[in-house]
This record gives structure tokens, C-alpha cells and sequence, in this order.
């Protein structure tokens, strides 16, 4: 078995831990990357990132890879939806709530995630592309050992972060267990031939019994979503999975009947989960070991803030490793302080989307129909989509009070 010392250990090369990486050893740490596929290759992963994400982006250091890698400013946001007439339909201007930034990114994952990791190497930090079998031993001088080209490897380090998202390999190794929930279930695909859809515009909205989510990346290349109600989720699996995903965008409300996506050519994976929010049920960290991105606990899928509030997470982590050599447990007070903070308003935001566009039939519509009325009536009931678009810290507190969501969701005057 080899042994190498480093400062830092991060295990997963995702967007969380490729970032941490690439600032860690920008700033002058020793840093060991693992990461278990062998090549970056499409998974389907969230594509979306905020205008606050952009800004952590920028933040981390890592903004160039988003745009090598390919990402994709979206500048409107349109909602078609079976509750709201075609004549009805606006397109919103996302560049505004962050002009300093622009608009949200769309980008594809696999792509920056490989850039990232390069930009860590180039950085100094040490990338372990096929990490197999990797195991994290907690406590004041931790320990990573790993199998890669059939050798076994260990690592002692000052700390080490998880970052193997919802799979969760870190967090089980030191005892942080979830509570977790489902709503709905969730599904994604890239597509080519998008070339009679608009390519700044991002689309959104609830027919039948899908909601739908359109995100352009240029060129006629676009990620689509489903959101599904739990238990019509076999449709998109088996030898009739693409055409019946394409098919489910068939839909009277959008334009054309969404000819424009059915018609789509199918460049990647269909990949279907249950759309889970989960909730450390203690600190996402122990002795030796801290906890980022989704591995911490993540939000429903449904309000596509999660590559956003990895990339804080990294950024929040990476500082305190950077600004003070206390590398203690109670160091990360201020991370665990304000991430819990963070995903309290996301996931209370995440309930509010999903129970507007998520559930489905006569009942459901009309409660849309309803909430719209009264976002037209009263600006200030528009207040969760500004979780889309800012910091959440920076969101009116109005905005998560039980009194908004009554108020919201009320079914007689």
C-alpha cells in the first residue's frame, strides 16, 4: 500500500468538490482529488445555476470553466401551463434581479465538472480519476484509503471533505444520517434539433398530470425535466422510455403543441428518481471530516437550486480551511449556521413550487389558477420566485411565514 500526506482529501469531483478543490489549492494547500467514474460522462445532474450561483461562481474562481465548458446565459423565463390562457403568458426578464451577473447558466455538467478538476490540477492539486472502493476514517488526522489501478492507496490529511452528493459514501462512513421525504418523482434527458425554440428561453408550466421544464444550452441543445406524480414513473423507464418522455411534452399549452421538443433527437440518458428533500438528522461534519453540497442534505429538486447552494458551501468551507489553521469541529459553526439557515428557506420554498406545479388533477389546477389571481392582485405573493434568482438571505422573510403560504394557498376567499 502507498501513503501520501496532504492537507486536503476531497472525495467527489462534482461541482461542490471540484470547486473546493480548485480555490483549496489555489490557495496554497496540498489537495487530493478522488473521483470514481473514469472519464466525466453525462449522468444527468442539475444543469441550472442562479444568478447568486453565477455569483459564487465568480467567487470560487471557477467561472471560466462554466464558460469554456459551455454554459449558456437563459434571459427569459416563460411559464405555459393548462391554468393560464395562451394570451395570458408573459416572458420574464431574468437579468434583472442581478444585473452584475446576467441570467441564470445552463450548461452541461460532465463538461464543467472536467474543467474544474483540471483547473484544481493545474492549480497543484493531485486528481485520482477511477478512485474505487474509498473509505474515510474520522478524527483529529484522518485517513482516505482507496483502490485505483489495482493498488490499494492511503492518504493521512488534516481534513478531508465529502462531496459524493445524494449517493452519500462520506456521509455514511461517519454515521450522518438523513431523514428524507418524496413529493414527486423527477426525470431528465439532454436533447438536440431545438432549433425552432427560442434559445435564450427557459420554459416551464403543468399539464395533465407532468410538470415540465425546458432549459436551452445553445445550438438547438436543450436539458428537459418532468416532474411526475409517484407512481406513473414506470412510463419512463424500459424500451418505450424516450418516445414516452419526448411524447409527455405534448402538451396543449405550449406553442404548437410542443412540436418543437417531441421532435427533439435524444443525445444522452434518460435518467428517472424520486425527487427527495433530505435533512441531516445531526451536523453534517465530525472530527477530521466536513460535509459539502448535496452529501449535507439537499432541498427538492423542483426549485433547481442545488448546484447554487453547493457552490456557497464550497465557497463557505474553502474560506475557513484557507483564513485560519483552527481546523476543528467548532471552526464550522458559521458554515452550519448559515447553511441551516439557507436550506430552512430553500426547502420552505421547494414545498411551495412543488404544491403550485407538482401535484396534479382538477383540484390542483384550480389551486394554480387561484395563486396566480392573487400574485396578479398583490406583487408581494410573487416573493418565492425570487428563490430562483437571489441569495436566499436576501428574500423578504415574509416570504416563509405560514401566514404567506395559507394566504397563497386558500381555496375559497
Amino acid at each position: 500500500m502507498t501513503v501520501e500526506y496532504a492537507d486536503v482529501v476531497v472525495v467527489g469531483g462534482g461541482i461542490a468538490g471540484a470547486s473546493a478543490a480548485s480555490k483549496l489549492a489555489a490557495g496554497g494547500l496540498s489537495v487530493v482529488l478522488l473521483e470514481k467514474q473514469k472519464v466525466y460522462q453525462d449522468l444527468v445532474r442539475g444543469e441550472w445555476l442562479a444568478p447568486w450561483g453565477v455569483r459564487e461562481a465568480q467567487l470560487l474562481g471557477v467561472s471560466d470553466c462554466f464558460a469554456a465548458g459551455g454554459a449558456w446565459e437563459i434571459r427569459e423565463w416563460m411559464t405555459w401551463d393548462e391554468a393560464i390562457p395562451a394570451d395570458e403568458v408573459e416572458a420574464i426578464d431574468m437579468t434583472r434581479s442581478m444585473p452584475e451577473v446576467g441570467g441564470p447558466q445552463s450548461f452541461p455538467h460532465h463538461a464543467v465538472c472536467e474543467l474544474m478538476a483540471a483547473q484544481a490540477a493545474d492549480y497543484g492539486a493531485r486528481l485520482v480519476m477511477d478512485a474505487a472502493k474509498i473509505k474515510v476514517t474520522p478524527g483529529v488526522e484522518p485517513r482516505v484509503t482507496y483502490r485505483h489501478d489495482g493498488t490499494e492507496h492511503e492518504i493521512r490529511a488534516r481534513m478531508v471533505l465529502g462531496a459524493t452528493g445524494r449517493v452519500g459514501t462520506v456521509g455514511r462512513q461517519i454515521g450522518v444520517s438523513m431523514s428524507g421525504s418524496v413529493h414527486h418523482w423527477g426525470g431528465g434527458m439532454m436533447v438536440e434539433g431545438l432549433d425552432d425554440w427560442p434559445s435564450d428561453v427557459q420554459a416551464m408550466g403543468t399539464e395533465g398530470d407532468v410538470m415540465f421544464m425546458v432549459f436551452p444550452q445553445g445550438f438547438g441543445r436543450a436539458r428537459l425535466y418532468l416532474n411526475l406524480a409517484t407512481g406513473t414513473q414506470h412510463r419512463y423507464r424500459g424500451p418505450d422510455a424516450v418516445r414516452n418522455f419526448l411524447n409527455a411534452f405534448e402538451l396543449n399549452c405550449l406553442p404548437d403543441r410542443g412540436k418543437a421538443v417531441t421532435q427533439a433527437i435524444p443525445v444522452g440518458p434518460l435518467a428517472v428518481w424520486p425527487s427527495m428533500t433530505l435533512i441531516p438528522d445531526g451536523p453534517p461534519l465530525t472530527d477530521g471530516v466536513v460535509l459539502i453540497g448535496d452529501e449535507a442534505g439537499n432541498g427538492d429538486t423542483v426549485l433547481g437550486t442545488g448546484l447554487s447552494c453547493s457552490m456557497r458551501d464550497a465557497r463557505t468551507v474553502a474560506d475557513i480551511l484557507l483564513e485560519s489553521d483552527d481546523w476543528s469541529v467548532g471552526a464550522f459553526d458559521p458554515y452550519l449556521k448559515e447553511r441551516k439557515a439557507r436550506m430552512d428557506r430553500l426547502n420552505f420554498g421547494a414545498a411551495i413550487i412543488s404544491k403550485l406545479y407538482a401535484e396534479f388533477g382538477p383540484e390542483a389546477t384550480e389551486r394554480r389558477r387561484r395563486a396566480r389571481r392573487l400574485m396578479s392582485q398583490n406583487v408581494a405573493l410573487q416573493v418565492t420566485g425570487l428563490l430562483n434568482m437571489v441569495p436566499p438571505e436576501d428574500v423578504p422573510e415574509f416570504g416563509f411565514s405560514e401566514f404567506f403560504a395559507e394566504r397563497l394557498f386558500r381555496e375559497t376567499a
